[in-house]
């Protein structure tokens, strides 16, 4: 597994996040538990999830800032996401991106809050990576997340955004996690 995740950054990052989540330290723990076999990497998944949970709540007692910790939260499930997304075969790569949408795609995740994410393809055929997305979404709970989830192509988001405001609000607050920010 390569250290590659290419991450859009969240602007606001506070740098005590690297307490957060160390991802050379849990890139070498991914790589020596063998990421060929899902029920070895979940737990140092949910390993790190409650870590951070638990050094999130610290600060949220010793009264660190609000916009810190909803930041902070952001930036670690990024983290993990983008690392998730590597232990899966994404099929024509370049015409797939995984997408952070409202409130989570500004940056910003409330502790028990939904994680919104949009699965853009270029083409509504998503037959290239049914078994991946599957998996992935199953993937992320099992890790104890609860991601809203859509999968939907850039035309798709443009009629559904014709069709209800709150798609089209969603759509512009959207970020790349990883995959192509062209799409």
């Amino acid at each position: 597994m390569s250290n590659a995740v290419v991450l859009q950054p969240i602007d606001s990052i506070d740098t005590s996040n690297k307490l957060l989540f160390d991802r050379d330290a849990f890139a070498a723990r991914l790589n020596e538990s063998g990421t060929g076999d899902m029920s070895t990497a979940l737990p140092l998944f949910r390993s790190a999830l409650n870590d951070a949970q638990q050094l999130l709540n610290q600060r949220y007692r010793a009264n660190a800032p609000i916009a810190d910790l909803i930041t902070g939260r952001a930036w670690l499930i990024d983290q993990l996401l983008g690392f998730a997304w590597q232990l899966f075969s994404w099929n024509e790569p370049e015409n797939i991106s995984l997408l952070a949408v409202g409130g989570y795609g500004r940056g910003e995740l409330h502790p028990h809050s939904d994680i919104d994410l949009l699965l853009l393809t270029i083409t509504d055929d998503i037959s290239p990576w049914e078994t991946s997305i599957a998996a992935f979404f199953a993937f992320l709970w099992d890790m104890n997340l609860e991601p809203g989830q859509s999968v939907r192509s850039i035309e798709q988001c443009r009629q559904e955004a014709l069709k209800d405001i709150t798609v089209a609000t969603a759509l512009m607050e959207s970020r790349t996690v990883t995959g192509p920010a062209s799409l």
